[in-house]
């Protein structure tokens, strides 16, 4: 009998949904929760929304930085954590006020107001990529669709050419999805290792081609910067390239194709955004609900503290367990109903607190015009062949997704 903690350390187990009625019983009966962890420290399991919340606020407490936010996989993973994710330099795993000043230098073009003025221009770079689905309509939703489109619009945001979208594929999924089998080349933590290093090659690459050009991208704005009078340094350049390029379209890319397969799963949801399209605003935010594209992220505690009860010691780390937060009836009635027109909609899809995710607005933004063009250019969308997860304890989402699109009828 696997126990617990093993279920909660193996990628492959998060494959099979199987973790959804495992958070629904540790909610209730053990809410923070001891783990033994591959590398011998352990850390806590947080699993209450409420909790979760509580953490996410309060980033003074439990630290981004001390050592970074990714989940603990082993013990050769640990000794190359902090170089390959960039911990204390990547914006997502950096405090106060450092975490401020370097989200704000990158900020502008993720703002509402930007993404609105550019809105007519993503749904044409949507358009094209539909454009160019064979007459057929057999593909594999998750590389055809859901895999180009983020990745388009990232690219246009970036300002980065079509050809080099295939590398910088191939390097996010090893460097997020190093678990999986289907990505890994060596071990995880080689594995890891080298998707990280060719990100950060190419985005330092990229961004030094810019220092000293009055463009408006976010490369050009890294490249620019400055940190306490000083400018950025070319691992913080590095680190923070790759983390908008992998943010861009990992998690977006899950979320969409996620959300598909839920649609598809529950027709009689479709049959609305059909109905009407002006729902879709609101199914992004159930989608993102849903598909839980976040498995897990990591915080320290820099002080003693109490959480719940539970006294945590300084140093003790914490993983924070999205989609049990995220189908807590404490929050969500019917939790485990998949419904478009939920509102209020609470999800910790993008985390909270300051470290709230920066792309947030710009994946639902993509969500809505994607499931826009999919309904409005098809009547009938079929699964015809095996859906596979990604197997992963950190980012979770479909690796495959064949369907056949019936064209509509014009």
């Amino acid at each position: 009998m696997i126990n617990v903690d093993e279920k909660l350390n193996d990628p492959a187990f998060f494959a099979t949904g199987a973790h959804y009625a495992l958070f629904d019983r540790l909610r209730a009966e053990d809410p923070i929760h001891w783990t033994q962890s591959p590398d011998g420290r352990g850390y806590w399991s947080i699993f209450r929304h409420a909790d979760l919340k509580t953490i996410l606020n309060a980033p003074n407490l439990f630290s981004s930085e001390r050592e970074g936010v990714a989940p603990v996989i082993d013990a050769e993973m640990a000794a190359i954590a902090a170089e390959a994710w960039g911990v204390g330099q990547n914006v997502a795993m950096i405090d106060a006020p450092r975490h401020t000043a370097v989200r704000k230098v990158i900020s502008a073009p993720f703002l509402p107001k930007a993404l609105a003025g550019s809105e007519a221009r993503t749904r044409a770079l949507i358009g094209k990529i539909f454009d160019d689905i064979p007459a057929h309509g057999e593909i594999d939703l998750v590389a055809d669709l859901a895999v180009r489109i983020p990745m388009a619009v990232i690219c246009d945001i970036l300002e980065l050419p079509a050809e080099d979208w295939d590398d910088m594929l191939v390097w996010g999924k090893m460097a997020i999805g190093g678990t999986d089998p289907e990505y890994r080349q060596g071990t995880v933590a080689q594995t890891v290792r080298y998707g990280f290093e060719q990100l950060h090659a190419y985005g330092l690459r990229r961004a030094a081609e810019r220092r000293g050009c009055p463009r408006s991208d976010p490369l050009t704005l890294l490249a620019n910067a400055t940190l306490e009078a000083q400018a950025l340094p070319a691992s913080m350049v590095a680190h923070n390239a790759a983390q908008i390029i992998l943010a861009g379209f990992e998690t977006t890319r899950n979320a969409f194709s996620g959300g598909v397969l839920a649609l598809l799963e529950h027709p009689a949801q479709m049959a609305l955004l059909r109905e009407d399209p002006r729902r879709l605003r609101l199914a992004a935010e159930e989608i993102i609900r849903w598909s839980d594209p976040v498995i897990s992220l990591m915080r320290t505690p820099t002080a003693d503290t109490e959480l719940a009860g539970q006294r945590i010691r300084e140093g003790e780390r914490v993983m924070l367990w999205f989609p049990s937060a995220n189908r807590d009836a404490a929050v969500f009635a019917r939790p485990y109903d998949f419904d478009v027109t939920r509102h209020p909609n609470l999800h910790l899809g993008f985390g909270a607190g300051p470290h709230f995710c920066l792309g947030g607005p710009l994946a639902k933004l993509e969500i809505r015009l994607a499931l826009e063009a999919l309904l409005s250019r098809h009547d009938g969308i079929e699964i015809s062949g095996p859906v596979e997860r990604v197997q992963s304890t950190f980012v979770g989402g479909l690796k495959h997704l064949p369907v056949k699109l019936k064209a509509h009828r014009r």
